[in-house]
């Protein structure tokens, strides 16, 4: 599997076989499209590769550029845990910001269970897996290769009290599909410690 780093302002945004399918994790700030745009220019990918995106959980800084880019003609896929998080970012949100509100409709609308069948139409081995504890959106793309994008998933350990357990459970999940390798939504790669 390529997987292509062309995040920016502090945010890893992971673009998947940017070559064929073009599968975008995560997308940055609102107003940020020109640097998108470059930052793919900078890494040899014409714009036109990016044809599906998937939102770790609806944060600014993970899902602020969303609408933008769907007005650009790029499909994104929403998991049933996350459609109600969808227009709660808006709530948050300043005029100066820029940020256009995500619509939810046109979007590829996704039960988890069902999503191993979705990835593999579109030629990648893996699921999308509910993991809760940074927030209640939060999922998990993981590959049969070992390889998870875990946005911000707080690492084991790190949780504050009340989101502990739920924290624990998500990572239980990961050790349980035989994760290798974690693509967080900040920092560096990095194996996963079992």
């Amino acid at each position: 599997m390529n997987i292509l780093n062309v995040g920016y302002r502090s945010t890893n945004c992971y673009l998947l076989e940017p070559d064929r399918i073009g599968l975008l994790i995560d997308v940055g700030w609102p107003g940020t499209l020109p640097v998108l745009r470059n930052v793919l220019k900078k890494k040899g990918v014409p714009f036109q590769k990016v044809n599906y995106l998937l939102i770790t959980h609806y944060h600014p800084d993970h899902a602020g550029l969303a609408q933008e880019l769907k007005d650009q003609g790029v499909r994104l896929i929403v998991v049933d845990s996350q459609i109600s998080s969808i227009p709660a970012m808006a709530r948050y949100m300043k005029p100066r910001d820029h940020y256009q509100e995500i619509s939810l409709y046109g979007n590829i609308d996704l039960a988890a269970a069902e999503s191993r069948k979705f990835l593999m139409g579109i030629g990648i081995s893996g699921e999308i897996i509910s993991t809760p504890g940074h927030s209640e959106d939060s999922v998990t793309l993981i590959l049969d290769d070992g390889c998870a994008f875990t946005g911000d998933l707080t690492p084991p350990g790190h949780a504050v009290e009340e989101s502990r357990s739920e924290v624990e459970r998500s990572w239980e999940k990961l050790r349980a599909h035989k994760v290798k390798t974690i693509y967080p939504g900040h920092g560096p790669v990095r194996p996963f410690a079992q």
